[in-house]
């Protein structure tokens, strides 16, 4: 039986105890009083004093009743779990003896206990519960939320219904709230990376480099004969009395640019799957790039594009994962020339895009001629064969991702 909000009207009136019920039992209670007909009296009047109280106990029914909730964190990965808790707090001396509590919250946070589907919006279920308030009580509970795609989800309304304890009236109040929950891509641990990334003027590989960042120091030492002169910290010598050398830091080896091609993810069986699949690459890689120390930067041609700059941060890498959450595969302009505009020179970039993308290798040709090395991520259905290009990884629905991108499958 369907029971929510949209599916059931609050319950009416019943005409007893309406206004013209309750003008009738009014002019029954005097007419009986007058010629002394006590039992009408009584009965009349009971009536009455019932139906003005219940009407006076449902209008009064969300007074000062306060609801609020909130969920146990703001942020999520794609496959977590987190509890929304909500309250509703009853600071007066008269009782609700009913309450239901409807709350309007997205279909693919996977609410627990008993839900409607929306017939408005069928990405959105009603959940329900049942509960009662005495004075001054607060009741707290909480609800199991379960992450199944990315995505930026606001809670939505809650609704909620209450009235007299016959059951005669019914009230419903609209709490309009502006809570949001960030859901980032899925994100799978690697313990290597199946992508050749190169140095933008050294080929290396490591994750430190050879090369030291002259502008960067690290910390200071004692000075050893082989050290050079130029090295030399003199305001620490000062201060300790003996020469000290700067200790630089390692120059960065790995600098990365991810770039999406949101022009084939606009159509297809698969399309909303394989974007899914490719932005949980992206994350991928992004994480554990940012755990090697390499800065990292994020563009896609979406409406309107996406821009991050380079960063190597906890915060930056942050910035990232927000962006991808919040992308819908709205195709804005052609990949180039726009991208050149946000690649830093010498990159390394890794192009993620649909096998149906146009003008594919012609891109991944322009890019090359511009100085970037080029890494394919190649989004494909399992029956087409796809770009014939070395280092391609390929995702396909239903790949093991991690596998893909570690070079094992």
């Amino acid at each position: 039986m369907m029971d929510s909000p949209e599916a059931r009207a609050a319950t009416g009136v019943p005409w007893l105890f309406g206004r013209q019920g309750l003008g009738l039992l009014v002019l029954i209670t005097l007419l009986a009083a007058t010629f002394l007909a006590t039992d009408v009296t009584f009965l009349a009047g009971a009536l009455l004093l019932g139906g003005l109280a219940a009407r006076a106990w449902a209008m009064l029914a969300f007074a000062h009743v306060s609801y609020s909730r909130r969920t146990s964190r703001g942020r999520a990965f794609c496959g977590d779990a987190l509890d929304l808790e909500s309250s509703l707090a009853n600071p007066r001396p008269l009782p609700l003896p009913w309450v239901e509590v409807w709350e309007h919250l997205p279909f693919n946070l996977g609410p627990d206990g008993p839900n409607e589907r929306s017939f408005i919006d069928p990405e959105r279920v009603w959940a329900k519960r049942g509960l009662a308030l005495w004075p001054y009580q607060r009741l707290r509970w909480r609800r199991r939320l379960l992450c199944h795609r990315r995505g930026v989800f606001r809670l939505g309304q809650a609704r909620l219904r209450s009235g007299d304890p016959f059951g005669f009236f019914e009230r419903e109040r609209t709490w309009e709230d502006h809570l949001e929950l960030l859901v980032y891509p899925r994100v799978v641990p690697l313990r290597r990376l199946a992508l050749a990334l190169h140095h933008p003027s050294l080929d290396v590989v490591s994750p430190s480099s050879p090369v030291a960042d002259p502008t960067r120091t690290a910390t200071v030492r004692d000075y050893r004969p082989d050290d050079a002169r130029r090295m030399i910290h003199w305001p620490t010598t000062a201060r300790r009395g003996s020469l000290q050398v700067r200790v630089l830091e390692p120059a960065t080896s790995l600098h990365v640019s991810l770039l999406l091609d949101a022009r084939g993810f606009t159509f297809g069986i698969y399309r909303f799957e394989l974007l899914e699949l490719t932005l949980s690459a992206l994350a991928s890689i992004s994480v554990f790039l940012q755990g090697q120390g390499a800065p990292i930067a994020f563009l896609a041609n979406t409406d309107p594009p996406l821009s991050v700059p380079p960063g190597a941060s906890v915060p930056h890498l942050q910035s990232v994962l927000e962006n991808m959450a919040r992308l819908h595969p709205r195709p804005g302009p052609a990949v180039l020339p726009w991208a050149f505009e946000g690649l830093p020179p010498g990159n390394t970039v890794v192009l993620a895009a649909s096998d149906v993308a146009v003008d594919l290798e012609r891109t991944i040709a322009q890019l090359e001629d511009g100085g970037f090395h080029v890494l394919l991520l190649l989004a494909l259905d399992k029956t087409h064969p796809g770009l014939r290009r070395p280092g391609t990884i390929s995702l396909t629905p239903g790949c093991d991702l991690a596998a893909r991108l570690e070079g094992r499958g």
